[in-house]
C-alpha cells in the first residue's frame, strides 16, 4: 500500500455532435445563472452585517456535467430507444440530480455563529400591505433555505431551463374561471400555483429519494396546464423520443 496520492485521469465525455464544448458551456452559464438568481434573491434578505459569504466550486461543477453526460450517454447511446439526442426535460433532471450529488455551493461563516440567529434585513418582511407572518417564521424560512441551498439553487435550474416564466399564458381572469368551474382548485392565481409548486420541488429534492427519471416526469407533468411558456418545443414531434 502506497501513501501516495491516488491520481484518477480525467473522463472523456465530449464529441462534436450532441455533447459538444458549445452545449457544456451552455450548462455550465445556466448553473451559473441560476446560481446567481438564487444568491441575489437570498443576499438581499439578510442583514449586511452578518458575516456570510457564499462559495462556487467550479470544479465540482464541471463534475455535475461531466456525470451528467455519462448518464445521458446511456440513454442516447443505447441500441435500445430510438433516442439520439436527450429533450430539455432529460438535460434539466440530469444536471440538477447531479448538482444535488456534488453540492457545489457551500456557505462559509465564523466559528462560533449560528446560522439559525441570522439576522434579517431591515424592512425585508415587510410589503406594501403591511408584514408577512412574522419576522420570526421568516428568519426560519431564510434559514432553512440557506441549508438547502444546492436544493434550492437546482429548483431554479430545472424550472428556468424548462419555463420562461416571463411569458405568462393564462392571466388572473383565466384562473377565475377555473375557481368557477372547479370548487377544488386552491389557488388564488397562477403566481400563487407557481410558488406553491416550487416550494413543494424544493421539499422533494431536500426530504424524498429522487433520480433523474423521477425529475424528468415531475417536470412534464408540470407542463400539462400550460400557464407558462417553454423555452423551446419541448413537445414537438422530433422530440418526443420512444419509450419503453
Amino acid at each position: 500500500m502506497t501513501n501516495g496520492f491516488v491520481f484518477l485521469e480525467r473522463v472523456h465525455v465530449l464529441d462534436n455532435k450532441v455533447y459538444t464544448k458549445q452545449r457544456v458551456r451552455e450548462w455550465r452559464n445556466h448553473m451559473l445563472d441560476s446560481y446567481e438568481d438564487v444568491f441575489n434573491a437570498i443576499k438581499p434578505m439578510i442583514d449586511f452585517s452578518f458575516p456570510l459569504d457564499f462559495f462556487y466550486d467550479r470544479a465540482l461543477a464541471d463534475e455535475v456535467i461531466i456525470d451528467a453526460i455519462i448518464g445521458l450517454k446511456k440513454i442516447t447511446g443505447s441500441t435500445i430507444h430510438s433516442v439520439n439526442s436527450p429533450n430539455a426535460f432529460k438535460i434539466a433532471a440530469y444536471l440538477s440530480y447531479w448538482w444535488m450529488r456534488h453540492k457545489p455551493i457551500s456557505i462559509h461563516y465564523p466559528l462560533g455563529y449560528d446560522l439559525r440567529n441570522i439576522e434579517i434585513a431591515e424592512g425585508y418582511y415587510e410589503d406594501e400591505n403591511g408584514y408577512y407572518e412574522s419576522k420570526d417564521i421568516e428568519q426560519k424560512k431564510i434559514v432553512w433555505r440557506l441549508k438547502h441551498i444546492n436544493e434550492l439553487i437546482a429548483v431554479q435550474m430545472v424550472a428556468s431551463y424548462v419555463f420562461n416564466f416571463e411569458n405568462t399564458i393564462c392571466d388572473n381572469g383565466d384562473c377565475a374561471r377555473i375557481k368557477k368551474a372547479d370548487e377544488n382548485y386552491c389557488f388564488n392565481d397562477f403566481v400563487d400555483m407557481k410558488e406553491t409548486i416550487l416550494q413543494k420541488l424544493l421539499y422533494y429534492f431536500a426530504y424524498r429519494p429522487i433520480t433523474p427519471k423521477v425529475i424528468e416526469h415531475i417536470l412534464e407533468g408540470y407542463t400539462f396546464h400550460p400557464a407558462w411558456g417553454l423555452t423551446g418545443c419541448l413537445w414537438s414531434p422530433e422530440t418526443r423520443e420512444a419509450t419503453i
